[in-house]
């Protein structure tokens, strides 16, 4: 009985944690597959662009559709004046957001990086260490500046970091990418190979395509799914409304994109659109964050009704 327990708690080690790991691992093997037979991955291949527009229409978008809800119901806002002062703060925060990038470009990127490490840190608990969970976040952040280090300045210029920051965050990038990547290869163990199968998938598809694939792999497939199965889990919420919810910011999303890429066919857009993309992403993901870390942390810390 004791060796049957073994086999199966071992089976369960070496299995996937969700259905998003086995995708990413067939996606890995698609671009391993796509790039033996000398097909290209980049964004510039309308199938390729297609696929991620819909992956993240579909998987991508959900993942902010739900901050209103979850601020509705996380935080019990009951009267009118509750979510109008809720609105404000959180429009507060974006705006701050904005202008802190505005004022300077370097410390709005650092500390869109500190957050996101800290936000995504939450997709690898299951690893059962905390201090491990951080490895794997800031490991995620930091590899596109080893592996893609052209792409990853192209990057940083459009962001408008001076060449001195630029070379300076690709080189810590670079190194604090070795030293986490050296941390989890002599911190393997087979109660985390799930996860660190994942990143070998995660990897693959940076290397072969590029670090927009990356992060759309990765926020689509892995973060985004993790997040609202956490919200269906934790908040209370009817289904109907969270489906009329997700779908009706998925239509105005596909009307948005479908508005900028007629207006980029009559205007010639430069590097400042694609800045300005990523500072309205960077300051709606600021108070994103916050109130989901407010939400969770309130609804584990309040007693259930049976304990």
């Amino acid at each position: 009985m004791a060796i049957y327990q073994s086999c199966v708690a071992l089976m369960v080690r070496l299995t996937f944690r969700q259905w998003q790991s086995a995708i990413l691992v067939m996606i890995a093997i698609t671009c391993i597959l796509l790039s033996l037979l000398e097909v290209s991955l980049d964004i510039d291949n309308p199938i390729i662009l297609s696929v991620m527009v819909c992956t993240i229409l579909i998987l991508g978008v959900p993942h902010g559709a739900l901050d209103y809800s979850l601020a509705v119901n996380g935080l019990k806002l009951l009267t009118f004046t509750q979510k109008i002062r809720f609105l404000l703060v959180y429009i507060g925060i974006v705006l701050f957001s904005i202008g802190l990038w505005l004022i300077s470009p370097i410390i709005g990127f650092l500390l869109f990086m500190l957050m996101s490490v800290w936000h995504f840190s939450e997709d690898w608990s299951l690893v059962n260490n905390r201090n491990q969970c951080w490895v794997m976040a800031i490991c995620f952040i930091a590899t596109p500046a080893l592996f893609k280090p052209a792409e990853f300045s192209e990057i940083l210029v459009m962001l408008w970091l001076t060449d001195i920051q630029i070379e300076l965050v690709t080189s810590v990038s670079q190194f604090i990418a070795i030293a986490t990547l050296l941390f989890l290869l002599f911190r393997f163990n087979k109660a985390s190979i799930g996860l660190y199968i994942e990143l070998v998938a995660l990897l693959t598809v940076l290397m072969l395509g590029g670090i927009l694939h990356y992060f759309t792999a990765y926020f689509c497939i892995v973060h985004s799914p993790l997040y609202v199965k956490r919200f269906v889990t934790e908040v209370p919420t009817t289904k109907s409304h969270l489906i009329i919810q997700l779908m009706a910011v998925m239509c105005a999303t596909f009307i948005l994109l479908i508005v900028l890429w007629w207006l980029s066919g009559i205007y010639q857009f430069d590097v400042g659109i694609y800045a300005w993309i990523f500072i309205g992403l960077f300051a709606l993901t600021v108070p994103h964050m916050l109130l989901v870390e407010k939400c969770f942390e309130k609804a584990n810390s309040t007693p259930s009704p049976n304990e």
